[in-house]
């Protein structure tokens, strides 16, 4: 079975974790990593996901790391169920 997966040569170990995790819930044929900026100002995150917005090929995620903010992209066909996995799950914080 191909991976479902694909990350950044820079990415750390704690989100691809999470990315990993993502890609295996149910519906999810695709994750992928997309820009990554550094983080700046200091404080936790409240969530590991601070964003869900939908597109057309599924859900515009951001990822917030200790020292990094990652845009990843999560394709599936049915959006509102992977939103609300994610959400049982507690990787959003909404």
């Amino acid at each position: 079975m191909p991976r479902k997966t694909h990350h950044k040569h820079s990415s750390t170990k704690g989100y691809r974790r999470l990315l990993d995790s993502l890609a295996e819930l149910d519906g999810v044929h695709r994750v992928a990593t997309g820009r990554v900026k550094p983080r700046m100002g200091s404080g936790r995150p409240v969530a590991p996901i601070s964003k869900v917005r939908p597109i057309d090929s599924g859900l515009s995620i951001t990822i917030n790391t200790d020292g990094a903010i990652v845009d990843a992209y999560v394709v599936t066909d049915r959006p509102e169920e992977v939103a609300e996995a994610m959400r049982e799950r507690g990787w959003t914080s909404s």
